[in-house]
């Protein structure tokens, strides 16, 4: 029998990942100090509005819960592995939630007829002091440079580069590409040799990226990296699998595991909560923002063109319907693109791969002040009110590009465009059309009404922080 290579070595070939989790450990102790920070207020108001005499039991339950909390955010994982805020904020605000109902109970079985204004401060003041100083802990290591974890990408050369574009873009997750191997060099290795060849890279996180050929490789080094207890991150080749509506079932433990994927859009109740928010949120946003329409009507107007533009879009069932915007371009637009594409071989490349121009000569002045704050897709919510449109949902495309996204048309059709999505807020002007299409049949594959609260709070952060487009 072929003995494993360097057994004996296994234990100083483990990665050192010790920066890694005094990094992590940062944030227990932020959570630590942003949990005592809302019992000091929680004490001070309730002093200050004459409601002290429970304090000593609101103090005693507060620890409990916190310690349980505490432990709720390490079984997510928080002390783990980074994330990004906004994957923290769900299970922050629910973890507080649950505390809260449990100090509820907890007090009433105490006799208490009421719950203190302490209670009440604490659990408020809990998960905005808990997210505040994560997101202070995290700027603060960025500041240091100790916040990026730096890996070795395993993959095949035809993806490491896009690998490592999404590792660079998505900077949240605190991964930064030092170094990149070709996967397929190790597929040839025997058992003794792969053990050497992991080995030399001992000391280093390695992130494992496959595609279809150079699976069976990566599925060797996982097993070996997993039987030296190595940390490793690794994204299997198992194409855009949804997130949500997943669960494992049981399985025999040699054989893997069996994804159950349900459909994250047979959610009657929660679509027509959408549909209704919708309606309920453009009819106030259209009254509010009346002023701000007259005003850009009048300045686009000056030119003598219309206020409004209109063009035809692909809606939910393939439907076409008219998609309103403020004008923002000269009249003769399309004439003009017609002539830049014919007699510019370099902006009909760009063209090409982003449906978009960086530098368009066709955007008027008022125009680019709309579109670098966003502001020439307000009209879009007449169409959300009228049902043709949602506030969130998949880029709408124009009939031509139909073609271009292929197979995800199927995924697209399903909802009602948005009039902002996962485009807007994953890279916008650096997205490749081709991306911007994955990007649309993630998000329906992976729908949630959480998912839509979070791109609307980012698309305010994009909208006021803008770099254009």
């Amino acid at each position: 029998m072929t003995q494993i290579g360097a057994v004996s070595g296994v234990s100083a070939a483990r990665p050192r990942r010790g920066a890694a989790r005094n990094v992590l450990r940062s944030f227990l102790f932020a959570d630590l100090l942003a949990l005592s920070l809302a019992a000091i207020v929680s004490v001070g108001v309730a002093l200050q509005v004459g409601d002290g005499a429970g304090l000593r039991s609101h103090l005693s339950v507060s620890a409990a819960l916190c310690a349980a909390l505490l432990l709720w955010f390490r079984s997510r994982g928080h002390y783990r592995a980074r994330h990004a805020l906004a994957n923290m904020l769900r299970p922050v605000l629910m973890g507080s939630l649950l505390a809260f109902l449990a100090a509820s109970t907890v007090h009433v079985t105490m006799d208490e007829t009421r719950l203190s204004a302490a209670t009440y401060t604490f659990w408020l003041c809990a998960p905005v002091f808990v997210l505040a100083l994560r997101w202070f802990t995290r700027s603060m290591l960025r500041a240091a440079r100790e916040w990026h974890e730096p890996v070795t990408l395993l993959s095949a050369p035809s993806i490491a580069g896009d690998r490592a574009h999404v590792l660079a873009r998505n900077d949240d997750h605190g991964l930064k590409v030092v170094q990149s191997l070709d996967l397929s060099s190790f597929a040839a290795l025997d058992d003794d040799a792969l053990a050497a060849r992991l080995d030399a890279l001992a000391g280093r996180t390695l992130f494992l990226a496959p595609d279809e050929e150079t699976q069976k490789v990566a599925n060797r080094i996982v097993a070996r990296l997993g039987a030296r207890g190595w940390a490793f991150y690794y994204q299997p080749c198992m194409g855009p699998a949804p997130t949500q509506n997943v669960d494992i079932l049981d399985y025999p433990p040699t054989e893997g595991f069996v994804f159950q994927i349900g459909d994250s859009l047979d959610r009657p109740l929660a679509r027509r909560f959408k549909r209704v928010f919708d309606v309920a949120a453009s009819s106030a946003a259209l009254i509010v923002l009346s002023p701000l329409f007259a005003l850009f009507s009048w300045l686009i107007r000056r030119d003598g063109g219309p206020a409004l533009f209109c063009q035809t879009r692909v809606g939910r069932g393939g439907e076409t319907f008219e998609c309103l915007k403020f004008r923002t371009m000269v009249t003769d637009a399309e004439a003009r693109l017609a002539r830049i594409l014919a007699n510019d071989p370099e902006r009909a490349a760009e063209w090409e791969t982003y449906q978009k121009l960086a530098e368009d000569p066709r955007i008027t002045p008022v125009g680019r002040f709309l579109r670098r704050t966003s502001l020439d897709e307000l009209p879009q919510l007449i169409n959300v009110l009228k049902g043709e449109m949602s506030l969130v949902g998949p880029r709408p495309m124009t009939v031509e590009q139909k073609q271009a996204y292929g197979a995800r048309l199927e995924s697209y059709v399903r909802m009602r465009p948005g009039l902002t999505g996962m485009w807007q807020v994953n890279g916008r002007n650096s997205t490749s059309f081709e991306e911007r299409a994955r990007l649309d049949d993630w998000y329906a594959r992976n729908w949630s009404l959480w998912r839509d609260a979070v791109i609307l709070a980012r698309t305010v952060r994009e909208v006021l922080f803008s770099t254009g487009r």
